[in-house]
């Protein structure tokens, strides 16, 4: 490729030595830790499928709502995506609303299509597990070598990002942004940066409204259902695919449509029936997950730590009870705090380069007006 058609959009954060140092370590640490999971699915699939899904998994929604500028500044794929630009050989081009509306559907649609599969293959083929990984990463990388900055897969197609979005709205603490120094204005409103966002409101197209307003009803009888269709083993999963999907999409179905009623007789409070319900996702996938990662009622693989042979036959109940009272009180009783996830940096206005090339896919997902 001429270098001269390269645009590099990466400025260097500019963050204290001490912390920048600190910041890069364990960016690079979540990407080493990353790589390490990737290959023992493949060479060692009972440990990376136990690293991954009762280890790194269960963690990482209470860190979305606690601090998902930490998730934001140390995914390894996010991580992945950005490489181009920090190589200076991103192309960097503008990512237009249209399409990122069409792209925020893709990621929405890509969680709700493999989440079910985890029943079916992905709980139990680290092989297979890892293929799709690679698959995905390849889409991050390819998607920062194409758009600008986060535009195209931190802000558009990652299928966490939704996830990050619903559980993310009212995080405990902000953290100082370790990529960007300078606002290059890759996405508007700018997720790491603007207080209250919500998956309703991140990406301002109908269609961004549209899968947020979905995902928003839809998520919490997504979880529940989920949690309730039996773990295949093998093969034989494939079989069962009406109940893998046909279980989480149907009460999903059910909780949208409630969801959709309540908003209809009461628009006023569409903001609280959206955190209600975003507090009942979290809250269903830990009344189902907390007892098992210290070992209660769970076998040997679906534990973190099992310290249940010293505690008493009700503390089940308990851990229950208590993080259904932390996720209302961090989701739904500090109405009036408002962070982002990370510390805004600068704007700057950059120059348009004659060496820009006009485009080279589909000229509405590269021109027009730009989010």
């Amino acid at each position: 490729m001429d270098k001269a058609s390269i645009t590099p959009t990466y400025v260097p954060p500019t963050l204290k030595p001490l912390k920048l140092t600190a910041w890069r370590t364990a960016q690079w640490l979540a990407w080493a830790a990353g790589m390490f999971l990737w290959g023992a699915l493949i060479f060692k699939p009972a440990l990376g499928l136990h690293l991954l899904w009762n280890v790194l998994i269960p963690v990482a929604p209470a860190l979305l709502v606690v601090a998902p500028g930490v998730w934001r500044n140390l995914c390894p794929l996010g991580s992945l995506s950005l490489a181009p630009h920090h190589f200076g050989v991103s192309l960097g081009k503008r990512l237009s609303k249209t399409w990122r509306g069409r792209l925020y559907l893709g990621a929405f649609l890509l969680l709700i299509v493999v989440i079910p599969l985890r029943k079916v293959v992905l709980d139990t083929n680290g092989p297979i597990l890892a293929a799709i990984l690679f698959v995905v990463g390849l889409l991050a990388i390819g998607m920062g070598f194409v758009f600008k900055w986060k535009s195209g897969w931190c802000s558009s197609l990652c299928p966490v990002y939704p996830v990050e979005l619903l559980y993310g709205g009212q995080p405990l603490a902000s953290v100082p942004n370790a990529h960007c120094s300078a606002c290059l204005n890759c996405v508007a409103p700018c997720s790491e940066s603007t207080a209250g966002l919500s998956p309703r409101t991140a990406v301002d197209t109908k269609l961004g409204k549209w899968v947020g307003v979905v995902l928003t009803g839809f998520f919490p009888g997504f979880v529940w259902g989920w949690y309730n269709v039996p773990s295949y083993s093998g093969w034989e999963g494939f079989s069962h695919l009406h109940v893998a999907y046909g279980l989480p999409f149907g009460v999903g179905g059910l909780t949208l449509a409630l969801y959709l009623a309540l908003r209809t007789a009461s628009p006023k409070h569409e903001d609280l029936a959206a955190r209600i319900f975003a507090a009942a996702a979290i809250m269903t996938y830990y009344w189902f997950r907390l007892p098992p990662i210290f070992g209660i009622g769970a076998p040997d693989a679906a534990m973190i730590v099992d310290i249940s042979p010293w505690l008493p036959a009700w503390s089940a109940t308990a851990l229950r009870i208590f993080e259904s009272v932390a996720f209302s009180w961090l989701m739904l009783g500090r109405t009036s705090e408002r962070r982002a996830w990370e510390t805004a940096p600068p704007k700057i206005e950059e120059q348009p380069t004659a060496e820009q090339p006009s485009g080279i896919i589909a000229p509405d997902l590269l021109q027009g007006e730009h989010a």
